[in-house]
């Protein structure tokens, strides 16, 4: 007896070891959305509620030309083919011929007044664009302007640019930099932006699925730098970040449906083991509707791994990886999840009651 109670003793404080290893993160938990999301539709047409056959979560490329080479129909099909499903174009090009390539290549059009009609034009004037820092751990900025506009669509302006001695941003840092703009409340991502001959004229180097090393086209006067000239790891960079830009589309698009509803009212909390703690913010997080379950968004916002423990206060059936069958350890009669997420990194959670 004496010896069983000292085993449950020992046990009842190694639990309480492990509880005051972790760290509580009360400003991971974010729900900037508690009852409606406001968004658009394709015609950038106001919606509060989301609807499964208009709202439309825009995926843009920003600073797009149309590719006259593919063809009148076919300017945007690079794009397309990323999985964007709208463009910001720069204005250099006449408006006919962008609207020709963007319903051939059938993405949107945004533009910030429609003076014409046509089904591919994006009214982006009810819409906040909003820029995104190129730190994840500086996305405090966005959420604090996002908090100013609560009745009307956000749109995050993400950087996929390099100007001067800057290096384009890591694809996990990219990664970040999207899923802290949609947990802080973001209905649509505009990357910016392309890597074109307009781009280079400008001295930035943007992203391409087949980025050159020299367009060979100055638009530039005579008293201006000569466009931008990169070389053969700066190009595979450019093309390595289109990739993961467009894994990124794939991913975002195929949770339409949960981004655009309003955020789950549930108890939870987040913590990490105090182990990995650093100062500056850590990890965000959203919960939302999923399929008659919830989606749990998780975004680590520093660039190094932390251990987490999430607690539901009302405990939960089981806990999945959305996108792998890797096991998890949790304990569901507790509410309780433990994990360990990478640097910048991402866990998406189906979490059913």
């Amino acid at each position: 007896m004496l010896r069983a109670g000292i085993v449950a003793a020992l046990l009842l404080l190694a639990g309480c070891a492990g509880d005051a290893g972790y760290r509580a993160l009360p400003d991971a938990v974010q729900r900037p959305h508690p009852h409606t999301v406001p968004h658009t539709d394709r015609q950038g047409v106001a919606l509060s509620a989301y609807d499964p056959l208009r709202s439309f979560l825009p995926l843009a490329l920003g600073g797009a030309l149309a590719d006259y080479a593919a063809g009148p129909s076919r300017g945007f099909q690079a794009a397309f083919a990323a999985d964007f499903n709208a463009v910001s174009a720069d204005p250099g090009q006449p408006l006919p011929a962008l609207l020709s390539a963007a319903n051939g290549s059938r993405v949107q059009l945004l533009v910030p007044k429609i003076e014409t009609a046509d089904a591919a034009l994006l009214d982006a004037g009810r819409a906040v664009v909003i820029e995104m820092p190129r730190d994840p751990m500086q996305a405090g900025r966005f959420a604090a302007s996002a908090r100013a506009h609560p009745d009307r669509p956000v749109w995050a302006l993400l950087p996929a640019y390099a100007r001067g001695e800057e290096k384009l941003i890591d694809p996990a840092q990219a990664r970040a930099l999207a899923f802290a703009a949609l947990v802080h409340g973001a209905t649509g991502l505009i990357w910016q932006g392309e890597d074109n001959y307009a781009a280079r004229n400008a001295g930035a180097l943007g992203i391409s699925a087949a980025p050159r090393l020299d367009y060979g086209i100055t638009i530039n006067g005579a008293d201006m730098p000569p466009p931008r000239r990169v070389g053969a790891d700066e190009a595979a960079a450019s093309r390595r970040l289109w990739d993961a830009v467009a894994q990124l589309n794939r991913r975002i698009g195929r949770l339409r449906a949960a981004l655009l509803q309003s955020d789950v009212d549930a108890g939870y909390s987040v913590e990490i083991r105090s182990a990995t703690a650093v100062g500056g913010p850590v990890l965000r997080t959203a919960l939302k509707p999923w399929e008659g379950d919830w989606l749990l968004i998780v975004v680590n916002l520093q660039d190094r791994s932390h251990d987490m423990r999430i607690r539901f206060d009302d405990g939960f059936r089981r806990v999945l990886h959305l996108d792998s069958e890797i096991p998890l350890q949790q304990d569901a009669a507790r509410g309780l999840l433990h994990d360990t997420i990478e640097p910048w990194g991402l866990r998406l959670y189906k979490v059913t009651r």
